[in-house]
């Protein structure tokens, strides 16, 4: 057997790595935060991969001239199998995420230098072509285009095995008049998973006052695309993330059902929601592949959400003598999922 067969990553994500600068009312600007798609669902799936099997979570990284030596750190320190690509011509994906608020909810992200988007043509020589689970952020001509590419390199190099894949949609494009689109793409992925605001954009517009949340009105809505088929065979999953409502999972082939977050509405842990939801997502992906139980896979998203709202940017990452090896954010990865599935028993 080929060598890259035996060691292959069991996630790769292809969403971007970007360093944000974080702009609050009244405090004080916060600069080269690292963070993007790619970053925290490659975190989400990191935290479920310690002690012999941080190899196992492979991250691509396209950086310009100008990224920190403190975030190759942070990357090397989760000891994942890291592809770096720089192209010192330019500079690394920039984005600027203003706060209005000094409650850290409401927020606005432009990018202020030109994205540097991973493709799976830069894959074509690493290990993690052989990756077992994609994740992908992107609009439906952009997934069609990159998820055919992966798919033909994949078979040029003698892999057969169609790999799970996940897609967030890019929430620029969500909109009513891209649902067809949407829709379409549903057919070449595994997963789909717009939170639920993407969601209702995609069913209603963008234009249309939001209403009061409703799980009813939530489930409907997915089943739009579940009915048309997500997957080849029309039984992929819509995983619906819904903030502190938690999330629903739906498919054509079991019925609609609920999970709370890891942290309830008004918890004082919260500081910032960004990357939750990509993090939910490389989780999810791991776990999906180890159990082939999507509510297990969702109570792990779950938990590696919560690690991701604690604080602006990543969590620390700490050696520990628990069993694992390692702690994130002083904490357990293992303990937080037990006592998270203790409380979701009694729900």
């Amino acid at each position: 057997m080929d060598q890259r067969l035996r060691s292959r990553p069991v996630f790769v994500s292809l969403g971007m790595v970007i360093l944000d600068e974080l702009r609050f009312p009244h405090l004080k600007t916060v600069v080269d935060v690292p963070g993007g798609s790619g970053l925290y669902a490659t975190l989400g799936a990191r935290l479920f991969r310690a002690d012999t099997k941080t190899a196992d979570v492979g991250c691509i990284v396209l950086a310009g001239r100008d990224l920190p030596e403190s975030t190759i750190r942070l990357l090397q320190s989760w000891e994942m199998t890291l592809l770096l690509i720089r192209d010192d011509e330019k500079r690394c994906t920039r984005g600027l995420l203003q706060y209005e608020d000094d409650a850290f909810g409401r927020n606005t992200f432009s990018y202020t230098t030109t994205p540097l988007r991973p493709s799976p043509t830069q894959l074509a020589t690493s290990n993690l072509l052989y990756a077992t689970s994609f994740h992908f952020l992107a609009i439906p001509t952009d997934l069609e285009e990159q998820v055919s590419t992966l798919l033909r390199l994949r078979e040029e190099h003698g892999i057969t095995e169609r790999p799970l894949i996940v897609w967030e949609p890019a929430p620029l494009g969500c909109d009513s008049s891209n649902l067809e689109d949407h829709i379409k793409a549903c057919a070449l992925v595994d997963v789909f998973s717009p939170n639920r605001s993407e969601l209702r954009y995609l069913i209603e517009g963008k234009s249309k006052t939001e209403t009061e949340f409703s799980q009813s009105m939530v489930e409907g809505q997915a089943a739009r695309f579940v009915e048309a088929g997500i997957g080849p065979n029309g039984d992929g999953l819509a995983v619906i993330r819904s903030g502190e409502h938690g999330v629903l999972i739906l498919s054509s082939n079991r019925r609609a059902e609920w999970l709370p977050t890891y942290y309830g509405k008004g918890s004082d842990k919260v500081v910032d929601p960004t990357g939750a939801g990509n993090a939910f997502l490389g989780a999810f992906a791991v776990a999906l592949q180890e159990t082939n139980d999507p509510m297990e896979a969702s109570l792990r998203g779950s938990v590696a959400a919560s690690y991701a709202l604690e604080q602006f940017g990543p969590p620390t990452l700490t050696a520990s003598l628990s069993p694992s090896g390692e702690l994130w954010n002083g904490s357990d990865v293992q303990l937080r999922l037990q006592d998270f599935k203790t409380r979701v028993s009694f729900i």
